[in-house]
């Protein structure tokens, strides 16, 4: 009784999530969870090559976390630990996970955070704990109806009793290997006997009975090789045991569906709570390492995570059938790892088939089974009845270990999908019909009836970008798995009660699928959205299949998104987002939602967000202010759409302003991104941003930024550079052959801005893990003020920048585009080749060059105390001076003295050791001079 299983019916039974390109991601605690949810001073992590965290090794301890300190680091699953079998990418990945033990009273979030910084870090989250959740009844109803309920007794006409070749594992609170109803049927490792020696090299020294993960106290497990319950109040795991497989026919105590399957008991709740699963994923790895072909949870929590989400990858690709606990909260809001796809989620219902009070229920669930009043063992050799999803979920995992003896050939998917159609409808479900699975369990049904079960494989969009506004039509395939008896004449119906969307042609003709048959789909589902719909409505659709006369007849749901305010697309071989907000790739700071910036299918990117400031101290933005929160002062205006795709380019736009800014500059920004589909520029997207002055009066020294944060995500040491030449930004690996981005400013008569950062340095805007406004307008002032970061740091250090333009003046009514060229290539000249061919191409619209002109402009900013930076324009190749004279005409500095191409060129100039005054710089060239005031101040 416990609370915890689901699968999700948008997808496959049989799909895996994966973890792809690994990319940092901002932690923060899901709504809900509180610090009673996870173990103290304990972080999951999981690492993409070895564990370093900053170039240093985590395994040494000791190691300066910033908000704590990392005193022990245990690898969760070691490489000694025996694996049958080849290497898998869920193998390959569990590897690299460790539990890192911090010292004191650190803050656990900033900590995490702080990992997330370092690119060799795929993840790292708290260390979450589950609950058993059970509700004693009369003990005195000692006795087991729900064996009748489920057609048990007629299941044994056909099959006395399970083989004992079949193992279920109970990940649990620990059991009662002596009790005289389990320990006939409790798995022993003869391999390894008791005898001090780990005699069968898997790690585990002694786990003849089991293993225990957790060990005696909650906060500091130390594992041990007796799964055994000490007391009473933690009997959940014993109960469980004996719905699962406590031994029948022996003239005393109870039954099991499954009679003699062997029962592996994997210790995962501490002695000294009573209802905690702390090891509940460690005890999942063990169990299928060790050849359980169902895993049995009982448990749940609020979180899943994706430590959580590694490890049941792992056991379903071993073929393991893992069933866990719908939750006992009355809620349709799913808990974990029952949410996980591929989960054969359980429910619980009384003895009449209705849903019992405390039961989860929802359309992601997959069965019902009793769990009210089950009378099983407990404690110290004795019998009683628990109520709850944990009772239920057992029962099921009983079910799937006779029908798998009972039908070998199957594999343990198989079962579970012939489990869950062979169910009993339950007409008096009302309100929670289709949420409590597809019926309650019916055994006998299992073994007698040879059912299809038509399942969905895989959702594709036919369309190539598509947000899908009102007006639109999605055009959506889905292709299918038929897992177990074949299907002829197959008919597939997709239908919603929503009125946003009008479904063109509910019903498509499959054909026939046999066992194990796929099909591709070739016929798309045409879906209209409808006016009224919302940004971002999610939309809930029933895929319901018939075959074989009408004699298959199944359902699944699915969940897909519409009105989308930001637009993904691929072209050529960039693929991104824009968005509603100005943020390119991500439409949250969250770095969940959108493509990122892709080259090649690997992501790049983990932040791109605006900024536009003014000198009086205006500002508006969407960067992040600390490492969990942005700034979101700009409010759509028109939905980020597809506005032109044909053989030569591909354009999209969206529009914003800024009214959510406390101190606003009072802008409207067009947002546009071109891809040109021609060779020479085929890894460029151009970013243009058109801000306009809606009001009465101009707006003064207004500058506006780019923030970038690249990643390489493989644990590579990163640098940034500025190339004043090509205006050009790069973010580069310190060594190894990896993919480069560059960040070219296309404007060729503005001001250029460049500043890097990194949270991984000191002496930086970022170093204290927070961005002030403050911080980010003096960034916007500072011109090009610094050539790199990242190239002399010892270590891998995180690197990101801010490049664009300013300051500008925006008359009343007027506008000016900003454009920037975001560039992907193998290499600097690659980057370099491609940026130079957009350049040439694309000139952008209303750019102010100076071309044929001699331009000294005024330095920027002025009056300067510390650095300003000054630009010019050359209308030929020559030798240049620019220097610097005092009210006495003496020259004082020299800032440039070379031969210098045409075009514009920026320098950065310190007034170092000048008094306060008033200056002249004076530019000397082949083609005439120029000269301007300079105001220094203290």
């Amino acid at each position: 009784m416990k609370r915890i299983l689901f699968i999700l019916l948008c997808f496959s039974f049989q799909s895996f999530a994966q973890i792809g390109t690994p990319q940092k991601r901002r932690f923060s605690l899901p709504q809900g969870v509180t610090s009673k949810d996870y173990l103290p001073n304990t972080i999951i992590v999981r690492f993409n090559s070895e564990p370093q965290l900053n170039g240093v090794s985590v395994v040494q301890g000791n190691i300066s976390l910033g908000k704590g300190r990392v005193m022990s680091a245990r690898q969760a699953f070691p490489s000694t630990q025996k694996v049958s079998g080849a290497a898998t990418f869920q193998q390959t990945a569990l590897d690299k996970i460790y539990e890192l033990k911090l010292a004191g009273q650190p803050d656990l979030i900033a900590s995490i955070n702080q990992l997330l910084t370092d690119p060799n870090v795929v993840y790292a989250e708290p260390s979450y704990i589950y609950r058993t959740s059970y509700t004693p009844n009369d003990p005195g109803l000692a006795q087991s109806p729900y064996l009748g309920q489920v057609q048990a007794p007629r299941s044994w006409d056909l099959l006395k009793q399970a083989s004992g070749s079949v193992i279920i594992a109970i990940v649990d609170s620990g059991s009662e290997t002596s009790h005289p109803d389990l320990a006939a049927n409790i798995y022993l490792n003869t391999n390894d006997p008791v005898n001090g020696r780990d005699d069968d090299g898997d790690g585990y020294v002694d786990n003849y009975f089991g293993w225990d993960f957790a060990g005696s106290t909650t906060n500091n497990p130390v594992a041990d090789n007796d799964p055994n319950v000490k007391n009473r109040n933690n009997q959940h795991g014993i109960h469980v045991s004996g719905l699962a497989s406590a031994v029948s026919d022996n003239a005393q105590g109870t039954a099991s569906i499954a009679g003699a399957a062997k029962l592996m008991i994997v210790k995962a709740g501490p002695d000294d709570n009573t209802t905690l699963i702390s090891k509940g994923y460690e005890g999942i790895k063990y169990a299928a390492d060790h050849g359980a072909q169902i895993i049995n949870c009982s448990w749940s929590g609020p979180v899943g995570g994706s430590f959580g989400r590694d490890v049941i990858n792992y056991a379903l690709a071993k073929g393991c059938l893992i069933v866990a606990a719908a939750g006992n909260n009355n809620s349709e809001t799913p808990e974990y790892p029952a949410a996980f796809d591929g989960v054969l989620a359980v429910a619980d219902v009384n003895n009449a088939d209705l849903k019992s009070g405390t039961s989860n229920y929802g359309r992601y669930l997959s069965i019902s089974a009793p769990g009210t009043a089950i009378y099983s063992t407990l404690f110290d050799k004795s019998y009683g009845l628990l109520s709850g999803t944990s009772m239920a979920t057992p029962i099921v995992s009983s079910a799937a270990a006779l029908v798998k003896s009972f039908r070998p050939q199957l594999d343990m998917q198989q079962v579970g999908q012939l489990l869950r159609v062979s169910s009993d409808n339950m007409p008096g479900s009302g309100i929670y019909a289709e949420k409590l699975g597809n019926g309650r369990l019916n055994v006998y049904r299992a073994m007698t009836e040879n059912p299809s079960a038509v399942r969905i494989a895989g959702l594709r969009e036919g369309d190539g970008f598509g947000n899908y506004a009102a007006g639109e039509t999605l055009r959506l395939f889905a292709d299918l798995k038929n897992y177990l008896s074949p299907v002829n004449n197959l008919v597939v119906r997709l239908s919603t009660p929503n009125t946003s969307v009008r479904i063109l042609n509910p019903e498509l003709q499959i054909g026939s699928l046999a066992t194990g048959g796929f099909y591709n789909a070739t016929d798309a589902f045409r879906i209209e959205v409808l006016p009224g719909i919302r940004d971002n409505e999610e939309v809930e659709f029933k895929l319901s299949f018939s075959a074989n006369g009408g004699q298959y007849q199944d359902y699944q749901y699915f969940k897909r998104s519409f009105a989308l305010d930001y637009l993904n697309y691929q072209v050529n071989q960039i693929g991104t987002s824009i968005t509603s907000n100005g943020r390119i790739g991500f439409r949250e700071n969250t770095s969940n939602i959108g493509n990122g910036f892709r080259y090649k299918d690997q992501n790049l990117l983990f932040e791109a967000s605006l900024m536009i400031g003014t000198a009086g101290g205006k500002l508006a933005n969407n960067v992040r202010s600390t490492d969990l929160v942005a700034d979101e002062d700009f409010v759509k205006r028109a939905a980020a759409k597809l506005d032109a795709n044909d053989a030569q380019r591909f354009e999209a736009v969206s529009a914003f302003d800024d009214r959510d800014a406390a101190n606003r500059p009072g802008v409207l920004v067009e947002n546009r991104h071109i891809v040109f589909k021609d060779e020479p520029r085929s890894k460029a997207v151009i970013v243009n941003y058109e801000v306009s002055n809606p009001g009465t009066a101009p707006i003064e020294a207004l500058s506006l930024g780019l923030f970038t944060d690249w990643d390489f995500g493989d644990g590579a040491g990163e640098m940034t550079r500025y190339d004043k030449v090509t205006k050009t930004a790069f973010f580069e690996a310190k060594s190894g052959n990896r993919p480069q981005i560059g960040v070219k400013l296309l404007n060729k008569g503005l001001r250029a801005l460049y500043t890097p950062l990194s949270p991984s340095l000191q002496n930086n805007a970022l170093s204290d893990q927070s961005f002030t406004a403050a911080e980010k307008l003096q960034l916007l002032s500072s011109g090009v003020s610094s050539e790199g970061i990242g190239q002399n740091v010892s270590g891998n250090a995180d690197v990101c920048f801010v490049s664009g333009y300013g300051p500008v003046t925006i008359p009343a009514g007027g506008k000016q585009i900003f454009s920037f060229a975001i560039v992907a290539g193998d290499n600097a000249e690659d980057i370099i080749r491609t940026a130079a061919a957009v350049a040439e191409a694309y000139p952008v619209p209303g750019d102010t060059e100076a071309g044929n002109e001699l331009v000294l402009r005024q330095n920027y900013p002025n009056p300067v105390s510390t650095l300003t930076t000054i630009e010019f324009n050359l209308p030929q190749t020559g030798p240049a001076n620019l220097s610097v004279y005092d009210s006495q005409g003496k020259r004082v500095a020299v800032i440039a003295d070379a031969t210098l191409d045409a075009g514009v060129h920026q320098f950065d100039f310190k007034p170092i050791n000048l008094p306060a005054g008033i200056y002249v710089y004076r530019l000397n060239t082949v083609s005439g001079s120029r000269s301007a005031k300079m105001i220094v101040v203290p």
